[in-house]
């Protein structure tokens, strides 16, 4: 589970326990001397190459990663050396908006003089250089892409996305609230300013859904983090305009904007496409370049697409296109040796996907590396790296592999890898018990049964989890197979895999993924395809895949392919178009060595559960909820009296309502302490008034039924309740919902 770094407490028990003179002595060591040369230094010594050669290139704020531009013509200027020393020493405003405003201008003008020297702005390393100059505002997170996820993380607003200096100056203005005054001695600067690098580094990366190509450690260095072949996307869309067309719907996207009305301006720009193909384009900017993303209809920018349209530099998208999409790699590498003829560049990427039966994805990726100035060519019909492109081969630290195709065909020996097989009861059942259910309310019972339900059968291996909505199903599934990884020493974010079903899935496609109708050749893999693909080439390695509320859709339809081969033990079938296409197999062993564990809610919105389906999975029901086991009580800062009273109150309320499973999960009980968590901090509200008014939003809603003898009698032990605690607005409306189903034989809240 991830912390909650926008709350002061978890955010401040983590920096708590950060000592970054322990973490990394070197580092700490180094950059606090580095800081004592930079304060020390006069304007005459600022103006030296000597001085300006260390605090551009041999800057211990951070390593360079990804940022490798050539600024020597810069540094070689006098020009140059004297404006930067001379604006260095001016004293900043005391008012924090007046030092952001100065501290950004400072920032844009030197990469305005940078303009001057080379084509591209190094971004990173003029970061660096205002964190050496100006410790106290700026952290040694100088990727502002990590930066920027580090922002959201810490203040939970996924939409606001704050230029370098705010971005900055807000996550050392959070330390300060919540650690206090930095002194001005550099190790206490150092330190302060190395924090939200360790955070970062242990609990951001790889939180969020954005797609991750950069990885950072903590020796404070940042690296590309490449995808295994199998698990790359095999190719790039071809999309008229190219790049032009990249930034001018990132424009359009700037506050926020529904899909249609994307579509709509991209239909301005492409009158003769059809509407398919517009779709595609908004498609290849979510699922390709990673720049919009869609949350509740609504198109809005990523961190990484608001960077890229902010500088216009190729170095927000190039990672992707460099760890996640196959061949570039390879090409980048291929070039670096020599440069190459169209044709041999076009054999090395039939090579690399052997799929590709035409020159039509190759020359898709060349037209791409071209575009982002990675690659270019000469007359005479040569291709070579740009100084770019060798800027970005150089970040290449991996041997790039080769997508066989055959690896994972029909035959049963068709798949490379390791004879072992999944050897379940090698495990220590304890550690797994307590790691599962250390600070939850899982009884051990609860997550042997889980356990031993999922791997009694040798192949079927199928669990479904229903009952009360909040009551933990998904988290009991998440944590179960956390702490499976665990035993076997592999990454959970690797291995356990979380499938959000949605509704209206009448066939495995979106599973399994399809082959492209405007793209023919091509294959849109699903990321669960390439999860089961990656089980499939480690059979000796457990996998858990996860359906959320897997009735949303019939799961004998989605999930059919599955059903059948989990129960007969033959391969399991992915397409029919040959042996292999675009890189995926037409059929691949059924991977037993995958647990599936669906969660399952039963109430207007979902489909019951087919029989087929129930023969197959291992069913355990969530509808018993004991309230003294909720480990949480006491992290929401009620006082003892108080928090008394809301247990007492909460139990009863469940025993009232249980009977006709009306009753409420652990997220209810975690909404209502928080929010009488925040009501109390404000001192004319009461906390019947508050409890009154959450009680109503969280817990009524629920209320419905027909005429009946239990539901008449849950109504009377629930009013005795509200009575009993003084929540004088609910007792009205359930009095009131009381009387409707007198009159008319049925009630429900929403009339």
């Amino acid at each position: 589970m991830h912390s909650d770094l926008s709350k002061d407490k978890e955010l401040k028990t983590i920096l708590e326990d950060i000592s970054p003179s322990e973490r990394n002595p070197d580092w700490f060591s180094s950059l606090a001397d580095f800081l004592e040369y930079v304060e020390g230094a006069d304007l005459e010594t600022r103006k030296t190459l000597e001085f300006q050669q260390k605090l551009w290139e041999e800057n211990a704020v951070s390593g360079v990663g990804m940022g490798t531009v050539n600024i020597s013509a810069a540094l070689e200027d006098p020009e140059f050396r004297s404006w930067i020393a001379e604006e260095s020493l001016k004293p900043l405003p005391e008012s924090s908006e007046a030092r952001i405003t100065r501290l950004q201008a400072f920032h844009d003008e030197i990469a305005a003089w940078m303009k001057k020297y080379t084509n591209r702005i190094a971004w990173v390393k003029i970061c660096r250089v205002m964190a050496a100059l100006y410790p106290r505002y700026f952290s040694t997170i100088t990727y502002d892409l990590m930066a920027q996820e580090c922002h959201r993380a810490w203040f939970g607003d996924s939409s606001r996305r704050p230029k370098v200096v705010t971005c900055q100056h807000d996550l050392m203005r959070r330390l300060e609230q919540l650690l206090g005054p930095v002194e001005s001695s550099p190790k206490a600067l150092a330190e302060r300013m190395t924090l939200p690098w360790f955070v970062y580094e242990g609990h951001v990366q790889g939180s969020h859904t954005e797609t991750v190509a950069e990885e950072a450690d903590d020796k404070g260095e940042v690296k590309l983090k490449p995808l295994p072949a199998i698990q790359r996307r095999k190719g790039l869309t071809s999309i008229r305009g190219g790049i032009a067309t990249l930034i001018k719907a990132l424009s359009f996207v700037e506050d926020g904007v529904q899909k249609d009305e994307l579509i709509d301006f991209l239909r301005s720009e492409f009158p003769d496409y059809r509407e398919s193909s517009l779709r595609t384009i908004v498609n290849i900017l979510k699922n390709e370049f990673y720049v919009i993303e869609e949350h509740e209809g609504i198109i809005t920018k990523t961190t990484r697409g608001q960077l890229y349209l902010d500088t216009k530099d190729p170095r927000e998208l190039i990672p992707i296109f460099l760890t996640r999409v196959l061949g570039i790699d390879h090409v980048l590498l291929a070039l670096g040796k020599q440069d190459q003829t169209s044709r041999q560049l076009y054999s090395l990427l039939r090579k690399v996907n052997s799929g590709w039966t035409s020159n039509f994805m190759p020359g898709s990726i060349i037209k791409w590396l071209r575009g982002f100035d990675l690659v270019q060519s000469s007359e005479n019909g040569l291709f070579s790296l740009t100084e770019t492109g060798k800027e970005w081969a150089a970040q290449i630290h991996w041997e790039p592999e080769f997508l066989d195709p055959e690896d994972l065909g029909e035959e049963s020996d068709a798949v490379d890898v390791d004879d072992a097989s999944l050897d379940i009861s090698s495990i220590d059942q304890g550690s797994l018990i307590k790691a599962v259910t250390t600070s939850t309310a899982f009884s051990a019972r609860l997550v042997s049964q889980l356990h031993f339900g999922l791997w009694s059968h040798e192949r079927r291996h199928f669990a479904i989890l229903a009952g009360l909505s909040g009551s933990g199903k998904t988290l009991l599934a998440q944590r179960y197979g956390q702490a499976l990884s665990e035993q076997f020493g592999l990454p959970a974010d690797k291995h356990v895999f979380v499938q959000a079903v949605q509704p209206g899935w009448y066939d495995p496609s979106p599973l399994f993924g399809h082959i492209n109708p405007l793209r023919p050749d091509n294959y849109v893999r699903s990321p669960l395809l390439d999860f089961l693909l990656q089980a499939a080439n480690s059979p000796g390695q457990p996998f858990i895949a996860i359906l959320d509320e897997m009735n949303l859709s019939h799961p004998e339809q989605y999930f059919a392919p599955v059903l059948s081969a989990m129960e007969t033990g033959e391969h399991l079938r992915l397409h029919n178009e040959g042996k292999s296409f675009d890189g995926v197999p037409s059929t691949i062993p059924f991977p037993s060595n995958v647990a599936f564990i669906g969660t399952v809610n039963m109430d207007e919105t979902t489909h019951g559960i087919s029989d087929k389906v129930l023969d197959r999975a291992f069913t355990m029901e969530f509808w018993d909820i004991n309230l003294q086991a909720y480990p949480n009580w006491q992290k929401f800062g009620l006082n003892e009296q108080d928090l008394a009273r809301v247990k007492s109150c909460l139990t009863d309320l469940l025993a009232a309502l249980e009977t006709e499973r009306l009753h409420f999960g652990w997220r209810t009980v975690e909404d209502v302490l928080s929010y009488l968590s925040l009501a109390q901090k404000t001192p004319d509200i009461e906390l019947s008034q508050a409890l009154d008014d959450v009680i109503y939003a969280r817990v009524l809603p629920k209320l419905r039924g027909s005429e009946s003898q239990r539901l008449h009698e849950s109504l009377v032990k629930l009013i005795s309740v509200l009575a009993d605690y003084d929540l004088k607005r609910c007792r009205a409306k359930v009095e009131s919902l009381k009387s409707d189903l007198a009159d008319t034989g049925m009630m429900r809240f929403w009339r």
